[in-house]
């Protein structure tokens, strides 16, 4: 039988392999317009997966935490959330369909925000594994047509749900690419929406600056965050473990995806890694936190089940499992890869392939110094109001 390691290896080539290749056969034509949202999560909707118990526990320590759910009339502001590619789907652009898999990512990356925010995630045409990045580079309809979806969904929410609430942004990957896109052209110009955004988690998507700058890139007037309880900023890294050189998601293969969809890329500009630590005012060492419940089947599960968790993926009896392992980073800049790289404290149940690097687990290594962050976040954006 082969080893975890190998049929790591063999799922990561054919998912690389097959972005170039699958190109030949699939068809090229894009769908119309969207005319509603569909939403993935929303507080008005049952079965949301962004709509998890916080209930956890902590391999580490031991310890299981039961904080009490807080009702979505309590919660002070929203969070707006665009999930990363993950479709299993063989076309250019996915449906407008909450596949198992979408659910899976959304209580992955949304669901433990939950304790601060309402939660919003549209479901979008994202461009799909398998052809449908590799088609964006021949195709520039693909591209569009999955932030058009976006770009409806923040409009949508704004008419309907917002009534001046502050929004927290969090993407990760392609989904940051879309929030990039988007807070650039719909909240950065505009004074009174830029005044709503309380802060902004855009993991894994190469935001970009001015070198030297914490503005001047993406977004011309609001910075990437450098003090604790700095509201209307932008936490962005994306995380590798120490040794191992950035892969297929490294940055210079985002800088292509940057330029697809008209964003700043290229020397000019400089990658943010923005240190957690800092930001947070927490230097503990974190662990890695996941929902307990198996990820729905398909390319990112086997992925992350023979890449993120070469020991199999924490596991409890509570909704939420924090791994055993410990993890300290920094941000460092080798090569030109700005990257979070972080060192793990004992076994290695996080032991990234260096084909991957730990992309997949971008927003789950310090889940809760994140959460923490958007709640510092949260109470001086109401100070200020």
């Amino acid at each position: 039988m082969p080893s975890r390691v190998a049929i790591a290896r063999i799922a990561a080539a054919a998912f690389t392999f097959g972005l170039g290749a699958a190109i030949l056969s699939a068809p090229v034509a894009t769908a119309a317009p969207p005319t509603t949202t569909t939403w993935l999560c929303h507080p008005g909707i049952a079965a949301d997966p962004c709509d998890l118990p916080q209930d956890t526990t902590d391999l580490n320590t031991g310890l299981v935490s039961t904080p009490p759910p807080i009702a979505e009339a309590d919660k002070p502001v929203d969070c707006f959330y665009v999930y990363p590619t993950v479709t299993d789907q063989i076309a250019l652009n996915a449906d407008r369909t909450a596949q198992p898999e979408v659910q899976s990512i959304a209580s992955y990356q949304a669901a433990r925000f939950n304790n601060q925010c309402r939660v919003f995630a549209p479901v979008y045409r994202q461009m799909t594994l398998t052809p449908g990045l590799a088609a964006a580079i021949i195709d520039p309809a693909v591209a569009p047509t999955a932030y058009s979806d976006v770009l409806a969904a923040w409009n949508d929410y704004l008419a309907h749900d917002n009534n001046g609430r502050g929004v927290i942004f969090i993407g990760h990957s392609q989904g940051t690419m879309m929030l990039r896109k988007l807070i650039r052209e719909q909240v950065d110009p505009s004074p009174e929406v830029r005044s709503r955004m309380v802060g902004a988690f855009l993991m894994g998507g190469n935001v970009a600056t001015a070198r030297g700058s914490d503005v001047g890139g993406d977004f011309a007037n609001i910075p990437v965050c450098t003090r604790p309880g700095q509201a209307g900023c932008v936490v962005a890294y994306s995380t590798t473990q120490t040794g191992l050189l950035p892969g297929v998601f490294g940055n210079s293969q985002l800088d292509l995806l940057s330029r697809l969809m008209g964003l700043p890329s290229g020397p000019a500009f400089q990658i943010a890694c923005t240190d957690p630590v800092m930001i947070s005012g927490d230097p503990r060492p974190v662990g890695l936190t996941v929902p307990s419940a198996p990820y729905n089947f398909g390319i990112i599960s086997v992925l992350l089940d023979y890449t993120s968790f070469p020991s199999g993926p924490p596991r409890s009896a509570s909704t939420w499992t924090t791994s055993a392992q410990r993890a300290t980073g920094s941000c460092v800049d080798t090569n030109g890869f700005r990257m979070y790289e972080f060192h793990i404290i004992g076994p290695h149940a996080v032991n990234e392939l260096p084909l991957m690097g730990a992309h997949l687990v971008d927003v789950n290594l310090g889940y809760d110094r994140l959460v923490n962050i958007a709640g510092q976040q949260t109470r001086s954006w109401l100070a200020a109001r």
